[in-house]
Parts: C-alpha cells; sequence; structure tokens
C-alpha cells in the first residue's frame, strides 16, 4: 500500500511529459528485444533511469586485493 506521500509523488511524475516520454521509450524498446540497440538508444536509457533516480549516488573508494586469483 502506498503512503499519501508517495501517491503524491506518483501523480506528480505522471504530470511530467519528459518522464511519460521516458517510459514511452522504455516500453517501445522493451517490446523490440530481438534488435540491436544502438548508441544512441543506449545513452537515452542511461538518461531515463538516472532521472528516475531522485538523489546522486554516494561515490564509493576503490577496493585494493593484496591476491587476486582467476
Amino acid at each position: 500500500m502506498l503512503s499519501e506521500k508517495e501517491k503524491q509523488e506518483l501523480r506528480k511524475l505522471a504530470g511530467s511529459a519528459a518522464i511519460r516520454e521516458d517510459f514511452r521509450l522504455l516500453r517501445k524498446n522493451s517490446l523490440a528485444l530481438q534488435r540491436r540497440l544502438d548508441v544512441g538508444e543506449f545513452i537515452r536509457f542511461l538518461n531515463t533511469m538516472a532521472r528516475l533516480r531522485p538523489a546522486p549516488s554516494n561515490p564509493r573508494g576503490f577496493v585494493f586485493y593484496s591476491s587476486v586469483k582467476l
């Protein structure tokens, strides 16, 4: 069950033409999984996913390994 705040946020997102277009693009691409995506479509997908995340992710430090076996 969604809280009232979550419902309001979803209504606000639904009112955004850019978000609606992004979801149309995702739906169109999900229906055509057999074809290859070009670089431009992939970049648009990544931009779409970045817009859906409310805050930037925290940078993670590099993990150093003293011994790595493959």
